[in-house]
């Protein structure tokens, strides 16, 4: 197993939590009424797709 370097490790961890932010966002957004379905579901596909490239990072890591 290899060790990611501390820069990558700040970059991922960095992603992740912007995308947990955005998930927060729209999670937010849906319970008060403020974002329709069709809104939430493209912003959960670019969040789905932000998530895809973070894991192929994490497998080029290996």
């Amino acid at each position: 197993m290899n060790t990611m370097s501390p820069i990558r490790k700040d970059f991922l961890a960095s992603h992740l939590r912007s995308q947990l932010s955005r998930l927060n966002s729209i999670l937010n957004n849906i319970e008060e009424e403020r974002l329709d379905g069709e809104c939430a579901s493209e912003s959960l596909r670019e969040v789905e797709l932000n998530l895809r490239q973070i894991r192929r990072l994490c497998v080029e890591c290996q």
